[in-house]
């Protein structure tokens, strides 16, 4: 694909402030548009038969185009490009190496939205986030981050959704008045028919960027959306599209419905039936599935991708191209937040000696709640965990890479706290007429206390990284 200056043959990037094609060499501009139609021509039709042709299945054979396809030798992910010699990064692993390129022919998207959120503007929205992390790492800084800083164009699938006129929504509705002493109410049942269709429901089309980060940055416009223009990914790699439109057909479906049962939830009007009376509508029985089709398209959507690699995790920070939505993963330092906890205590005890007065055996339940609660809360985060690390919510990736299974530790033992939590229960149960056991056990409840606290900023910080990924045993996807 043309992606080389016309005036003197050096690369082409894809310019964001200015919005067109610069020549690293010359310095001469052009318009995306112009060199997409003086490029068209590179851009293959067929993927073993010619664009149009019946597939076999009841689809017809869309366009391709001739990609470079990079893959890291160390996790298997894999990135393409149009016109770029080599890759020396992977921003999946955050690995600084020369991945494997291959040329391939891959399904052409239909649509594109450009890079508007520059380099500079991403580094300064990190920074802003970084600046409200109160316990932030010390080798957290954005002049680390801006080393690992790419653009990237993940594909999505965008889905349209068709309802028939035999699509009903039913509100089972109520309103009460009184008349004297007589306070009357009367149910009522209304059906809207929601014949139409739905744009802009977007899907992640990659297994490997995980969902939970698509969902938070992928909140882009269907207006944004421009017909795919590959001059417009110049200086860009982008993700490779693997996951079947099938995967997320239901889940589409299920966004349009309760888009459309909030929609007509709020047309109803209010007062509608008696004219001293609310309508109020408080339950919606949706018959929509079957009254439901869609058609899905490739869109290639902007967003950049930082990666900070610390030990065998991964933290990412992934910013819209488009709308700049962050979504970001900050660690806490341990150090930083047993410091900080421990100048904190101190007010506070002399604040509960100098107006409260405990019994020993209720200091000691007292301890032994907070330690129980935080117990509690370290076997939620731990469980957690496991789902994140594992994606077992992540559909594109359990279609793709199924069987792949990660077994990440929770951050600490529970052993010191469920001891201390034995003892006090075993003190309280037996009342002892002493106090020096229930001092002694309340004591033994705050020390399992802080190493749970401390378990639980480990918790944390595996909840806001992943284990580096492998993404050797793919499957065929889309």
């Amino acid at each position: 694909m043309a992606n080389r200056c016309p005036s003197c043959g050096g690369t082409l990037r894809f310019d964001i402030k200015k919005q067109k094609l610069v020549c690293e060499y010359c310095e001469s501009e052009f318009d995306p548009d112009s060199i997409a139609q003086m490029g068209g021509a590179a851009e293959s039709q067929a993927f073993g038969q010619e664009a149009g042709q019946n597939t076999g299945n009841g689809e017809t054979a869309g366009e391709t185009i001739d990609g470079k396809i990079f893959t890291c030798p160390n996790c298997g992910g894999e990135v393409f490009a149009t016109d770029l010699d080599a890759v020396e990064y992977c921003s999946y692993c955050g690995t600084f190496v020369t991945l494997e390129s291959r040329l391939a022919r891959l399904q052409k998207p239909s649509y594109i939205v450009p890079f508007t959120v520059t380099k500079e503007k991403c580094l300064e929205l990190y920074g802003e986030k970084l600046k409200k992390a109160h316990f932030l790492p010390r080798d957290m800084k954005v002049e680390k981050a801006q080393n690992t800083l790419r653009s990237i164009y993940i594909p999505f699938w965008v889905y349209r959704l068709h309802f028939d006129r035999n699509a009903t929504l039913s509100f089972k509705t109520s309103e009460s008045w009184t008349r004297g002493n007589t306070e009357y109410t009367q149910e009522y049942t209304i059906h809207a028919k929601p014949e139409g269709t739905m744009d802009g429901i977007f899907h992640d089309a990659s297994a490997t960027l995980d969902d939970r980060i698509s969902a938070q940055v992928g909140n882009f416009s269907p207006d944004a959306l421009q017909p795919y223009n590959s001059s417009l990914m110049a200086g860009s790699y982008a993700d490779v599209a693997d996951v079947d439109k099938e995967v997320y057909t239901d889940d589409a479906c299920e966004q349009g419905e309760k888009v459309l049962t909030r929609e007509a939830r709020s047309n109803i009007p209010a007062g509608s039936v008696h004219s001293t009376g609310a309508l109020r509508p408080f339950s919606a029985q949706e018959d929509l599935q079957d009254c439901c089709t869609t058609e899905a398209k490739i869109a290639m959507l902007p967003v950049w991708f930082m990666t900070r690699r610390s030990g065998n995790r991964l933290c990412y920070a992934v910013v819209n191209g488009n709308t700049g939505k962050m979504f970001t993963e900050i660690p806490a330092d341990l150090k930083k937040y047993t410091f900080v906890s421990f100048l904190l205590s101190i007010p506070l005890f002399v604040g509960m000696e100098c107006f409260f007065t405990f019994m020993p055996k209720t200091l000691l339940i007292i301890t032994a709640v907070m330690t129980f609660l935080i117990l509690l809360r370290k076997w939620s985060v731990s469980r957690k965990i496991k789902r994140q690390d594992n994606r077992t919510d992540d559909k594109g990736y359990q279609k793709v890479f199924a069987g792949q299974k990660q077994e990440p530790k929770a951050g600490g033992s529970a052993l010191s706290s469920l001891l201390a939590l034995a003892v006090a229960a075993g003190l309280i149960y037996l009342d002892q007429p002493n106090d020096l056991p229930y001092y002694g056990g309340a004591i033994l409840c705050i020390i399992g206390t802080f190493i749970s606290i401390a378990s639980m900023v480990k918790a944390h910080n595996l909840s806001c990284s992943r284990p580096i990924p492998h993404f050797f045993d793919r499957k065929k996807g889309a």
